[in-house]
């Protein structure tokens, strides 16, 4: 890599909405997994919250939770790739998986910087970020 053509960013999931929980009482608990690689580097692989569960409703005034949780710090030059996946813990049987996120980020680094969720005017054709059970919130940065 050229120190011209690098750029160091930091990548945040700052929220995510959980539309549908499988649990009885309308709220799971859930884990998420991040894995970031870039520049076909190795992947940086991350777990929210690092220890136990966070506990999310389905009810639309509980169901968005804000982590601002940096899943990605480094130098990168012309690709990025992220993998979001979410698991909600099921005591009784088997837990259950969230849809897996997934978005490819190409070109220079610098293009990249904003915000990315659900109805955000990124340009995307498409909605990534607008699964059919679960809405993730992202934001790119130079760091």
């Amino acid at each position: 890599m050229s120190e011209a053509s690098t750029r160091k960013i930091r990548v945040t999931v700052r929220a995510v909405q959980i539309l549908e929980s499988l649990d009885v009482d309308k709220t799971g608990e859930f884990i998420f997994w991040s894995s970031v690689s870039s520049d076909g580097g190795p992947s940086v692989e991350a777990r929210y919250p690092a220890n136990g569960h966070m506990k999310i409703s389905e009810e639309p005034v509980f169901n968005r939770a804000v982590l601002n949780w940096v899943i990605f710090e480094g130098e990168v030059t012309d690709h990025l790739s992220v993998e979001l996946k979410g698991e909600e813990e099921d005591r009784f049987g088997g837990n259950d998986f969230l849809t897996t996120y997934e978005r490819e980020f190409q070109g220079p680094a610098a293009d990249w910087l904003g915000a990315y969720g659900p109805g955000a005017d990124d340009g995307d054709e498409d909605d990534p970020e607008m699964m059919s059970d679960w809405r993730v919130t992202l934001r790119i940065e130079a760091a």
